[in-house]
C-alpha cells in the first residue's frame, strides 16, 4: 500500500472513529437530563393517554433568568433526567408563542418559570412557581405521582373540609403560595378570618397569618386590628402593629384603578372615596405619605404624565416621598419612553440631578442617572 493510499485510509478511519465517539457522547449527554418532547400539543395529550403518564410542563419565556438557570443547572442533571424520562411526558412551552399563549389560562400561568403537571384531560394535578433545585423538583414530581401533597389534592380537601382545621389551612395556603394562585389564596384567607374574633387574632399564629396574607383594609380581621390597635400593640408591640396598618393602607391606595378589557386603566371613584374615608377615620401613621403614593400610583396607571410629574415634583420639594437613589430612578424611568414633551422631560431630568448629588452614591447608580438624564434631554 503506497503512502498516499495509507493516508486516505487513516483519515477515513479517524473520521469514522470520531463520529462514533461524538455520537456516543451526544447520546450520553442526552440521557443525563430531561428529554423534552417537541411534538404538537394534541400528540402530547394522546401520548399521555396511550402511555398512561402525566405531562410535566416547563412554562418559560426567553427573557426569564430563573427559567434559564433551571434549564442549565437542574433539568440537565442525571438523576432528574432518569426520574422524569421514566415517569412523565416532558414538555417545554414558550408562553409567548403558540401553543403556550393559548394554554396560559388553562394552565393558570401568570409568573415564570411555572412548573405544571397535568393529566391527559388537561386537568392540573400539581403546580409550582419559581426555580427549583434538584431535591425540590424531585419532591414536586414524587408528590405528583403519588397524588399526595399535590395542589389538586388540597383543592379537593378544601371542598370537603373548608377552613375548620387550622393545620390544614396553613398547609393549603403554603401550596397556594407556591403555585402563585393568588385569587384562591385570597378567598381562603378571607373565609378563614371571617370566622375569627379578636381573641383569636391575638394568638401569635393567627397574627402571623394576618401579617403575611391579609392585604385589604376591608378584610374583617384587619378591621378588628384597626379598631383595637392598643390591644394588639400590647401583645405584639407598637412597631409591628403600626407597620401592618400602614403598609396595608399603602397597598390599598395603590389599587384604586380598574383595568379595562383593552388593558387601559380607569379610576374607580367609589374605591377612591371609600379609601380616603377609611384613611381619615382611622389611626394610621404617615397619612400624608400614603396619600402621596396613592396619587403617584393613580396618575401613573392612568398615564396622566403631566399630573404624575407635577405631583412627584411637589412631594419631593415637601420631603413627603422617598428621595433615595432607587426611588428617584424609578420615578424618572417611565418618562423616558412615555413622554415626548421637552419641558416635562427637563423637569424629570432634575430628579436625575438630585440622584447624582446623593452623598456617597454608588458609582453604578450615578452612571445610570447620567445615562437616563442624557436620554431625557437629548430629544
Amino acid at each position: 500500500m503506497n503512502t498516499r493510499l495509507l493516508s486516505i485510509v487513516l483519515v477515513i478511519l479517524f473520521s469514522f472513529s470520531n463520529n462514533i465517539m461524538a455520537n456516543s457522547l451526544t447520546d450520553e449527554n442526552e440521557v443525563k437530563g430531561i428529554k423534552f418532547d417537541h411534538s404538537d400539543w394534541s400528540t402530547i395529550l394522546k401520548k399521555a393517554a396511550d402511555e398512561q403518564k402525566m405531562v410535566f410542563i416547563d412554562c418559560y419565556t426567553t427573557w426569564c433568568g430563573p427559567c434559564k438557570m433551571m434549564a442549565k443547572n437542574t433539568f440537565t442533571q442525571q438523576e432528574v433526567g432518569e426520574f422524569f424520562n421514566k415517569n412523565f411526558i416532558n414538555v417545554k412551552l414558550d408562553m409567548e408563542k403558540e401553543p403556550g399563549i393559548s394554554l396560559k389560562t388553562i394552565l393558570g400561568v401568570n409568573a415564570y418559570p411555572t412548573l405544571v403537571v397535568i393529566n391527559a384531560k388537561q386537568e392540573i394535578i400539581h403546580k409550582a412557581v419559581g426555580a427549583l433545585q434538584k431535591e425540590e423538583l424531585l419532591k414536586f414530581a414524587i408528590e405528583a405521582l403519588k397524588g399526595t401533597g399535590t395542589l389538586s389534592s388540597y383543592h379537593a380537601k378544601y371542598k370537603k373540609k373548608g377552613v375548620a382545621n387550622k393545620k390544614f389551612v396553613l398547609e393549603y395556603l403554603q401550596k397556594l403560595e407556591a403555585a402563585n394562585e393568588k385569587e384562591q389564596l385570597t378567598s381562603v384567607i378571607n373565609r378563614y378570618f371571617e370566622q375569627l374574633e379578636k381573641k383569636d387574632l391575638l394568638e401569635k399564629e393567627n397574627w402571623n397569618l394576618l401579617k403575611k396574607y391579609v392585604e385589604s383594609i376591608y378584610n374583617k380581621a384587619f378591621q378588628l386590628v384597626l379598631n383595637n390597635q392598643s390591644d394588639f400593640i400590647e401583645v405584639f408591640g407598637q412597631k409591628e402593629v403600626e407597620d401592618k396598618v400602614y403598609f396595608t393602607f399603602l397597598r390599598e391606595g395603590n389599587q384604586l384603578c380598574d383595568k379595562k378589557e383593552n388593558g387601559d386603566f380607569v379610576l374607580n371613584q367609589e374605591k377612591k372615596k371609600s379609601f380616603l374615608n377609611q384613611l381619615k377615620m382611622n389611626e394610621v401613621k404617615n397619612k400624608d405619605v400614603i396619600k402621596a403614593y396613592s396619587e403617584i400610583s393613580t396618575t401613573r396607571s392612568l398615564k396622566d404624565w403631566k399630573a404624575y410629574i407635577d405631583i412627584i415634583t411637589e412631594y419631593l420639594k415637601k420631603d413627603i416621598i422617598d428621595k433615595g437613589a432607587m426611588s428617584l430612578y424609578n420615578y424618572a424611568l417611565p418618562i423616558e419612553r412615555a413622554v415626548q414633551d421637552k419641558e416635562l422631560r427637563a423637569k424629570v431630568a432634575e430628579w436625575c440631578d438630585m440622584g447624582m448629588k446623593i452623598e456617597g452614591i454608588n458609582p453604578g447608580f450615578a452612571n445610570a442617572f447620567q445615562q437616563l438624564k442624557s436620554k431625557l434631554v437629548e430629544k
